[in-house]
Protein backbone atom coordinates (compact mmCIF):
# COMPACT_ATOMS: atom_id res chain seq x y z
CA UNK A 1 0.00 0.00 0.00
CA UNK A 2 1.42 3.37 -1.26
CA UNK A 3 1.48 6.01 1.49
CA UNK A 4 -0.61 9.17 1.31
CA UNK A 5 0.55 12.56 1.52
CA UNK A 6 -1.26 14.33 4.77
CA UNK A 7 -0.59 17.26 3.08
CA UNK A 8 -3.07 17.03 0.52
CA UNK A 9 -6.14 15.74 2.68
CA UNK A 10 -8.56 17.45 4.27
CA UNK A 11 -8.74 17.70 8.15
CA UNK A 12 -11.82 16.06 8.10
CA UNK A 13 -10.05 12.74 7.02
CA UNK A 14 -6.96 13.36 8.96
CA UNK A 15 -9.47 13.29 12.31
CA UNK A 16 -10.91 10.18 11.28
CA UNK A 17 -7.71 8.34 10.30
CA UNK A 18 -6.28 9.44 14.26
CA UNK A 19 -9.78 8.38 15.31
CA UNK A 20 -8.85 4.93 13.68
CA UNK A 21 -5.33 4.59 14.82
CA UNK A 22 -6.64 5.10 18.62
CA UNK A 23 -9.46 2.35 18.08
CA UNK A 24 -7.25 0.30 16.77
CA UNK A 25 -4.64 0.52 19.24
CA UNK A 26 -7.60 0.47 22.21
CA UNK A 27 -8.27 -2.99 20.26
CA UNK A 28 -4.75 -4.04 20.83
CA UNK A 29 -3.21 -3.71 17.33
CA UNK A 30 0.96 -3.29 17.05
CA UNK A 31 1.78 0.01 15.82
CA UNK A 32 3.55 -1.83 12.85
CA UNK A 33 -0.08 -3.44 11.68
CA UNK A 34 -2.03 -0.08 12.22
CA UNK A 35 1.04 1.20 9.75
CA UNK A 36 0.35 -1.35 7.24
CA UNK A 37 -3.57 -1.23 7.20
CA UNK A 38 -3.91 2.58 7.39
CA UNK A 39 -1.07 3.03 4.85
CA UNK A 40 0.19 6.00 7.53
CA UNK A 41 3.80 6.32 8.01
CA UNK A 42 5.31 5.22 11.24
CA UNK A 43 5.60 8.90 12.48
CA UNK A 44 2.21 9.86 11.66
CA UNK A 45 0.89 6.85 13.90
CA UNK A 46 3.51 7.34 16.40
CA UNK A 47 2.78 11.04 16.81
CA UNK A 48 -1.49 10.35 16.82
CA UNK A 49 -0.39 7.93 19.72
CA UNK A 50 1.67 10.17 21.87
CA UNK A 51 -0.88 13.26 21.21
CA UNK A 52 -3.69 10.78 22.43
Amino acid sequence: MEKEDARKQTREVLHERRKQVIRMHRRGVAVMEIVVQTGLSWTAVNTALRLY
